[in-house]
């Protein structure tokens, strides 16, 4: 009977010794819920990288073309210098993607080669002597719809004065486009920005190398260039005088235009532009020339004609000539793809009948 509870008590404490054993083999064998979200140490996550600057976009289109020279006095590479200058300052200022100029071509296919190299916009304009310097009138053009977006005339004497008109174009060409934010001058120079304010002060920051030694080709000596040249034929005496253009264009673009009329009349006439008393020509005429009673009046109208599906649109100016008492002395019109174009092609028209301006 002693044997048979020392065995009995021997079974009941065989459970009691093996269990704590049982659990340490089921925490071994299963791991703790915690233990089951830990992420495992090969995918632990990598440094989030730094987020990358928003890249600037390159702006509108823009072709600047070789301005031209309506006078011998200038050097064959004026027009070129000044384009260049255009583009350097576009480049330096930022915002505009200025494209490679292309081959010399004639001023009608401007617009279409314009929108052929992908520009949706381009720069030209006319330069003539005057002193030491330039007189330089540019113009800024959508290709979208041939208009003239922006206009200037001002007399340029260094690379500064340039650049600060093409800042000026450069302004125009990002109103225009609906840009909205605008682009400072990128450079690593620790020189401090000029004191001078406004395009001519910004154009002083700009630095466009290898120009400033053709420009001393262009300004300030003249006399060697014209001695060079044969002596024009002097002009008639008897004056334009040029009274606004009118039309169905903005108003900013019959101005442009009333510029442009004068600037293909001075090529032939001393013209002048005057400003004429509200009322008709006709009446106003004796008004208008005052003293000079030898002047003729010209002035115009700029008609915009639409374009359709085929067709791109077009200009028509009517040209027209008085005398100083009223009588209307010409009339005549001309067409062209641009507004430029129609009034350069209607001036050439009345030089050819009346090239005494009479």
């Amino acid at each position: 009977m002693r044997r048979l509870c020392l065995a009995m008590l021997a079974l009941c404490a065989l459970p009691a010794l093996a269990a704590p054993h049982a659990v340490a083999a089921r925490a071994v064998a299963s791991p703790s819920p915690a233990a089951k979200i830990a992420p495992k140490s090969s995918l632990v996550p990598k440094g989030t990288p730094a987020p990358k600057g928003t890249p600037i976009p390159s702006g509108p289109k823009v072709l600047v073309y070789p301005f031209i020279a309506t006078s011998s006095g200038l050097p064959k590479t004026a027009g070129a210098t000044v384009a260049t200058i255009f583009a350097h300052a576009f480049e330096a200022s930022g915002g505009l993607d200025v494209l490679p100029s292309p081959p010399p071509t004639t001023v009608k296919l401007l617009s279409s080669t314009a929108a052929h190299l992908g520009a949706g916009y381009y720069v030209s304009g006319y330069l003539t002597p005057i002193g030491q310097g330039v007189s330089v009138l540019e113009q800024v053009v959508s290709v979208t719809n041939g208009v003239i977006i922006y206009s200037k005339t001002a007399q340029v004497f260094s690379v500064n004065d340039a650049g600060a008109l093409a800042l000026n174009a450069r302004s125009a060409i990002l109103a225009d486009a609906g840009v909205g934010r605008d682009y400072q001058t990128s450079s690593s120079s620790a020189t401090p920005a000029p004191t001078a304010t406004g395009p001519a002060g910004q154009a002083a920051s700009i630095k466009i190398s290898g120009i400033s030694g053709v420009l001393g080709r262009l300004f300030g000596k003249h006399p060697t260039v014209a001695a060079a040249t044969p002596t024009p034929e002097p002009k008639p005496s008897r004056r334009a005088l040029v009274v606004r253009v009118s039309g169905n264009a903005p108003g900013g673009m019959l101005t442009t235009s009333t510029d442009l009329l004068a600037s293909y009349l001075r090529k032939h006439f001393h013209a002048t532009i005057v400003a004429a008393p509200a009322g008709n020509i006709i009446s106003e005429a004796s008004a208008i020339c005052g003293t000079d009673r030898d002047a003729t009046i010209l002035t115009g109208t700029l008609e915009m004609i639409p374009g359709h599906f085929m067709h791109r649109g077009s200009s028509r100016f009517y040209l027209k000539a008085y005398a100083c008492f009223g009588a209307l002395l010409y009339h005549g019109h001309a067409n062209g793809a641009n507004a430029q174009t129609a009034i350069r092609n209607a001036v050439d028209d009345y030089v050819e009948l009346h090239p005494n301006n009479s």
